[in-house]
């Protein structure tokens, strides 16, 4: 087990920092990794981007022109969404005599388009890139402060020197946070391999949360989808488990790996979201059944601020020191994160998530008031205690009865 200071941070009094940390956030997002390639860059598949429950439309396999790039900003206009624009001219340092002039170029070219979110710049750049590309990211929030520039960080299961560029991740993400001060902290991690699952997912998810309350910063997780190298092919459990995970330690923000096939057709690659050929996998199904749960969570808990992330059940790796009480009092037959909130209103709601992505579990909760609907984003009140079953890796939100 590590240590408790890295693993659980407990916050007292931080409603005005919970209101500090989501104020650039008008909404839980949602995105994916690889977008429709340029053949398939039309309105109709679009919409069903849109009809999945995303949020935000990040860029195609292949480097877009120009041209695409403005097509991709008019389809998400037309359609309700927000792009993430990548563009060949995007540096990652100043050091060249032109580097200001390509950011300029890139800014004037979008910077004034209403579905514009934002520009990429790179993914997962080692430790000691940060210095440079904080110089970029800078730069992009003098010429146009609406729309940040976006990096994606290596996952904890990265080698420590020649990837992370430092000797352990929580040294990684620290240094992105304190050098950079970009405007989400992002990253990847992908549990489900062949045979196994990886033991440091929930080590990965306590870092990177409390990094995000520390400098006030939310975070966004890449999630895994696609069966490729050493990944299996997932489950609607195992796909579950990774969105509600992510908003029990206080994500403010889902992408998935990946929406369309990546690349040329391989047998080794399969069920992206959208097959190679346009088709629809059944992960596109399941993905939108957990993106308009997530969505909804997410909403509510926008605007509060984790207090403790902690473990029930076997294989707990985080529990709450004993001193320390938790609001809401859980008793289970199964594994569960439990992830307790402030809100910026006042109270105090709990997520409570199976952490098991095959079994079902059943949860006797004390301490509650009301239940989240998410298919109707509606509070039903509630009689303690209440018993619930949560499918496999399922989640319920809970409002606290204590003040």
């Amino acid at each position: 087990m590590m240590r408790l200071s890295i693993l659980i941070t407990l916050f007292v009094g931080l409603l005005a920092g919970a209101a500090r940390a989501t104020d650039d956030a008008s909404q839980f997002e949602v995105s994916y990794w690889l977008g429709p390639p340029e053949k398939f860059t039309t309105l109709e598949r679009y919409r069903e981007i849109k009809d999945a429950g995303f949020t935000i439309a990040f860029p195609p396999l292949h480097t877009p022109s120009v041209e695409l790039n403005r097509k991709i900003l008019d389809l998400c206009q037309q359609t309700g969404l927000k792009a993430m624009i990548f563009d060949a001219r995007m540096v990652t340092s100043l050091d060249a005599p032109d580097a200001r002039a390509k950011l300029a170029g890139i800014v004037k070219d979008y910077g004034d388009h209403p579905a514009l979110y934002g520009y990429f710049i790179v993914d997962e750049p080692s430790a000691d890139a940060f210095t440079k590309l904080a110089e970029v990211v800078a730069y992009l929030k003098e010429i146009d402060a609406k729309h940040a520039g976006y990096i994606n960080l290596f996952p904890s299961y990265a080698a420590p020197g020649q990837q992370l560029g430092a000797a352990t991740f929580e040294e990684y993400v620290t240094r992105y946070v304190e050098t950079v001060r970009p405007r989400v902290i992002s990253y990847d991690h992908y549990p489900f391999v062949v045979g196994s699952d990886r033991a440091d997912y929930a080590q990965n998810l306590a870092i990177v949360r409390n990094a995000s309350l520390r400098a006030k910063i939310p975070f966004w997780q890449i999630a895994q989808i696609v069966q490729h190298l050493d990944y299996r092919h997932l489950t609607a459990g195992e796909l579950r488990f990774q969105a509600m995970q992510t908003l029990a330690f206080g994500g403010k923000g889902l992408l998935w790996y990946t929406y369309w096939y990546p690349g040329e057709p391989n047998a080794t690659i399969k069920h992206a979201m959208i097959n190679y050929d346009g088709s629809h996998d059944p992960h596109y199904e399941m993905i939108k059944s957990i993106n308009a749960d997530a969505k909804a969570i997410g909403a509510e808990l926008l605007r509060a601020e984790s207090w403790a992330a902690y473990h029930l059940g076997d294989g707990a790796e985080f529990q709450l020191p004993p001193e320390v009480k938790s609001p809401v009092q859980i008793e289970t037959n199964g594994r569960l994160t439990v992830g307790v909130f402030h809100h910026a209103d006042g109270r105090k709601l709990a997520l409570v998530a199976n952490r098991d992505h095959h079994q079902p579990a059943i949860v006797s909760a004390r301490g509650i008031d009301a239940t989240f609907d998410p298919a109707v984003r509606q509070w039903t009140p509630a009689t303690s205690p209440l018993a619930v079953d949560l499918a496999p890796g399922a989640a319920v939100l809970f409002r606290c009865s204590s003040p």
